[in-house]
């Protein structure tokens, strides 16, 4: 046998099984297709929360817009509601004037003054509102509200105090017709020399009414010396009136009557020259002139 030579000594016969080369190129495959779709997926993902991303600042854009067009239109409703209570102010404080006799420049309880007809002058740096500025200016609407509530509230009892005053005080004639002897000194009606006549004698044609001239509580109905059929009104505060000479006298003692009641029918009973009214007023028990209280044609 011939010897073998040296490159046949280094040539090894490597033999690897069909199946190992079959599952080898399986797992390749496998892992291939796995990178591949975890790349997909991946940037799926990724595409999924930029769309995400995209919608949540769209949706975040909208909000904000959206609280945007509600603060002013907040701003709009507040500064609306501060004018009108603006108004109710100038408003209080020209009812208190009427209801009160104030100075004009006195200001009202809610301490607003009435503006100037004379000066219209008004500036400012434009500010953009925003939820700070919108919750100070509703709390101070709050505030002045409470305080408008509380104004308007004790005009209101004023108004009734002034309404129960007013209705309890002489200002109404009693009777029409003409005014035939004055409150004072006077030429005696009976004969020579002065008298003093303590009201006003009121004529007219025999039965025409007479009224109360305020709110009150009958005292006095019937016959009085020089008076002739009289009915005398108590209507508190110390003021009373009388009306004498009645041809007939309709209210009781103890009747309440208001004002401008019929109580009586004019005549000329007691101590009288013709048909007429004996009108008088009396403050705590003294005769004043009735043409103070009287509103005077």
């Amino acid at each position: 046998m011939l010897g073998k030579s040296k490159n046949d000594e280094k040539r090894r016969e490597i033999s690897v099984p069909i199946i190992a080369v079959q599952g080898t190129a399986l797992f390749v495959c496998l892992l291939i297709v796995l990178v591949i779709g975890s790349f997909f997926q991946y940037r799926q993902n990724i595409q999924s929360a930029a769309s995400a991303e995209t919608a949540a600042v769209a949706m975040l854009q909208q909000i904000n817009d959206d609280q945007a067009k509600q603060i002013e239109q907040l701003a709009k409703t507040t500064t609306s509601l501060k004018a009108d209570l603006e108004r109710l102010n100038s408003l209080d404080a020209e009812i208190r004037r009427i209801v009160n006799n104030e100075d004009a420049q006195n200001p009202s309880r809610a301490g607003t003054v009435r503006p100037s007809a004379n000066y219209k002058g008004q500036g400012g740096p434009q500010v953009r509102p925003d939820i700070i500025d919108i919750n100070q200016l509703a709390n101070a609407l709050q505030s002045e509200v409470k305080i408008r509530e509380q104004s308007l509230a004790e005009l209101k009892q004023e108004v009734i105090a002034r309404q129960v005053r007013l209705a309890a005080t002489p200002s109404i004639w009693p009777v029409s017709g003409d005014v035939t002897s004055r409150f004072g000194w006077r030429n005696s009606p009976f004969g020579s020399g002065n008298d003093w006549h303590p009201g006003i004698d009121i004529a007219n044609s025999f039965g025409t009414p007479v009224f109360a001239t305020a709110d009150g509580q009958v005292v006095r109905s019937g016959w009085a010396d020089g008076y002739g059929n009289l009915v005398q009104i108590d209507h508190g505060n110390g003021i009373a009136s009388l009306y004498g000479h009645n041809s007939q006298n309709i209210v009781a003692v103890g009747q309440v009557v208001k004002k401008g009641q019929i109580i009586s029918y004019l005549g000329s009973t007691g101590n009288s020259t013709g048909p007429h009214v004996h009108y008088e007023v009396r403050v705590n028990g003294n005769a004043v002139n009735p043409e103070s209280f009287l509103l005077l044609k």
